[in-house]
């Protein structure tokens, strides 16, 4: 059975294929760790990586959170946390991000002495509420506090709002993926749609 090579038409299809796959894959993660972060910073301040810029405030109480070193297990490095210089219990964090992200992801622990108390992640798109997803942390052996993983993923969001019923929380390791621009999910639409098509003419 003689092969034929593939046509110049499927080449380039399969070429912007791999292209759109690596543009898929350029926005697939970013982590922010506070770890570049000098331990004292409150909120609101702003870190960027790759590109992407993560404001973190508290606006029930400005300076409520605090870039600390970790006392936990599954939080290292630095971490962020309260209650910071302006010593305030039970209040909210919330991260605005300078793009729309798809996905979310972070490590948590809580202050609590007793049972742990939920962990609740709230997505937002500006003012409109996309989305919400609550966690409990575990105590892990050797430790104090409850800590745990929350991750959110669904419509198009660019701000977060932390919240627990614990007195204090912390966060670190925010792992974001960007929500794939209109125009790529078409590009890469139409190359799988002219692809089949070229692959069905060939069996043909």
């Amino acid at each position: 059975m003689t092969k034929h090579p593939p046509s110049t038409a499927a080449a380039r299809l399969s070429q912007l294929l791999l292209l759109a796959a690596f543009a898929l894959t350029a926005h697939a993660a970013t982590i922010l760790n506070f770890d570049t972060d000098a331990i004292g910073t409150t909120t609101q301040f702003t870190d960027t990586v790759n590109g992407l810029s993560a404001t973190f405030s508290s606006p029930a109480d400005p300076g409520g959170f605090e870039i600390e070193p970790s006392i936990f297990q599954a939080l290292t490095g630095n971490v962020l946390g309260d209650p910071g210089t302006a010593f305030a219990n039970n209040i909210p964090l919330t991260i605005t991000f300078n793009q729309d992200l798809s996905a979310l992801g972070a490590v948590f622990a809580t202050a609590d002495f007793g049972a742990p108390s939920p962990f609740t992640l709230t997505a937002f798109l500006g003012s409109t509420q996309v989305g919400t997803v609550s966690a409990t942390g575990i105590v892990p052996i050797g430790f104090s506090f409850p800590e745990g993983e929350i991750a959110f993923e669904g419509s198009p969001f660019n701000s977060v709002v932390f919240s627990s019923p614990a007195p204090d929380f912390a966060i670190d390791d925010v792992a974001v993926a960007t929500a794939p621009e209109p125009a790529l999910n078409a590009m890469v639409g139409f190359a799988l749609i002219c692809l089949g098509a070229v692959c069905t003419r060939r069996k043909r």
